[in-house]
């Protein structure tokens, strides 16, 4: 029986096809979002990796909204936020096992919790809460 021989060609595709398994990795954790007008949730995590949780109040007529990020996990979780008239995403963490808030000076457009998912990094959830300005 003759083995066929890798060409370089050949060895280079099943490099890339094994590298782009990586890639292949949950990039969103399904989760929940809740909104009641102004204020808004969202909620992940698991048994195994922990839960976290980020709210958002754009308090209104006070020009100013409050940011909450919790996880009960070993690591950190942070909220991905958007607020009114700026295209910069910004991010908002919290502590291992615990919670941090503030306030900003404007208001809220968009937000997303994401937390660890106990292998490779974080996880968020996959859909942006939306609260009324």
């Amino acid at each position: 029986m003759k083995l066929k021989r890798f060409t370089q060609a050949g060895f280079v595709a099943a490099t890339v096809a094994v590298a782009g398994l990586g890639l292949a990795l949950p990039a969103a954790a399904s989760g929940s979002v809740s909104c009641d007008g102004y204020y808004c949730r969202a909620s992940a995590g698991a048994p195994d990796t922990g839960y976290y949780e980020a709210q958002v109040d754009n308090n209104p007529g006070s020009g100013a909204s409050w940011i909450w990020v919790w996880t009960s996990s070993g690591a950190t979780s942070h909220a991905d936020y958007y607020l009114e008239g700026d295209s910069t995403m910004h991010q908002y963490y919290s502590p291992k096992n615990g919670a941090n808030s503030m306030t900003l000076s404007k208001n809220v457009t968009a937000f997303r919790v994401c937390g660890p998912n106990g292998a490779f990094g974080d996880t968020c959830t996959s859909t942006w809460a939306h609260p009324q300005y």
